[in-house]
């Protein structure tokens, strides 16, 4: 590759420079009463123009839009709460939980919002907030092609080469508001964003979909409420401390069994079909041995945040313990609530 290379002279090359340099002045000094003078304005003029120099060089600070932590991927926006990856290893997860998803589920749009927006026939404008790397996006906007679907996020993770035609990307923060227009979309969908925002943040949030959504417009949402049910005292104990980890960031594990409440007293919109489901995590067949995995795929990615909070300097140790915190899991027939729900906006809102 080379080695180091200078943009500056020998040493030797200025020593002698500044010697003759030295010789020259000494000659004028002695030659010239006005060397002073001159010597005086050669100053402000070389300081005038350093001046402008480093006035030029000034540019504006670009702040790095990730950080490496113990070999993976993070974001490195700081307003934002959400700590898990933006690598590959989370993609693949989040694909995997889209797809579990829709099949413990039954659909990718929920029936009350196919009886009321045609999808089939009309031009109809679709969000996906937070859309992650885009899995239920590609499905759908194939599914509806006259449909137009957009999706936003933070993080680009969705496809940046090969997508439907139908189908276009928005990056943005939205905790710094939604970047469209009142009344643009015709259905919106977020969901698993349990660990993105903070308590405080859900009704700004709720505020600008509704914002964004046209009157008589659907909005769907899918959420986890990550308050684990199990009768074994191990999985209890770390199932305490994970909700105690998101209460110290201000999360809200419970946050999706609290949606209808959020969606209705405080979005001021009306419930039009409500589902629930129980998520086993590693029994009860299929669904549940890939669910345990994609729940254990979550806490390594947490685990820079969880290491600290658990007081774990070394990762094995922490490999260590939540592998017993997923066989403790698996044993005692753990599981974790799924709720989705479907709202319409009013008329004339």
């Amino acid at each position: 590759m080379g080695g180091n290379i200078s943009r500056d002279p020998p040493n030797n090359s200025i020593q002698h420079h500044q010697d003759h340099q030295s010789q020259h002045h000494r000659r004028n000094s002695s030659s010239s009463p006005s060397s002073a003078t001159r010597k005086s304005k050669s100053s402000t003029l070389r300081n005038s123009k350093s001046n402008s120099v480093s006035e030029e060089k000034k540019v504006p600070v670009i702040k790095p839009d990730k950080r490496m932590i113990g070999g993976r991927t993070y974001h490195a926006v700081e307003s934002s709460s959400y700590m898990l990856p933006k690598d590959d290893k989370e993609i693949d997860r989040l694909h995997e939980e889209h797809f579990v998803t829709k099949e413990l589920l039954g659909f990718n749009i929920m029936v009350e919002a196919l009886k009321r927006l045609d999808f089939q026939n009309d031009n109809l404008q679709v969000l996906d907030v937070c859309c992650g790397p885009a899995t239920w996006l590609c499905e759908t906007s194939l599914d509806y092609p006259t449909c137009r679907f957009t999706g936003i996020d933070m993080c680009s993770l969705w496809p940046q080469v090969i997508r439907p035609v139908n189908l276009t990307f928005t990056e943005a923060n939205i905790l710094q508001g939604i970047p469209y227009p009142d009344k643009t979309f015709d259905f919106i969908q977020m969901r698993f964003v349990v660990l993105a925002f903070r308590l405080n943040e859900w009704p700004f949030i709720i505020s600008e979909i509704k914002r964004v959504l046209k009157d008589g417009g659907c909005f769907q949402c899918v959420e986890l409420d990550m308050r684990i049910i199990t009768m074994d005292p191990t999985a209890t104990r770390y199932t305490k401390a994970f909700e105690a980890f998101c209460t110290s960031y201000g999360l809200d594990a419970s946050a999706g069994a609290k949606l209808d409440l959020l969606l209705t007293e405080g979005g001021g919109m009306k419930i039009v079909q409500s589902e629930y489901r129980e998520i086993p995590l590693g029994w009860g067949g299929p669904i549940g041995n890939a669910y345990i995995q994609i729940f254990h795929g979550a806490l390594d990615g947490l685990s820079p945040w969880l290491k600290q909070s658990l007081g774990i300097k070394e990762h094995r140790d922490y490999e260590s313990l939540m592998s017993k915190f997923k066989s403790a899991l698996i044993h005692s027939n753990s599981f974790m609530g799924l709720y989705a729900f479907l709202v319409q906006k009013p008329m004339n809102d």
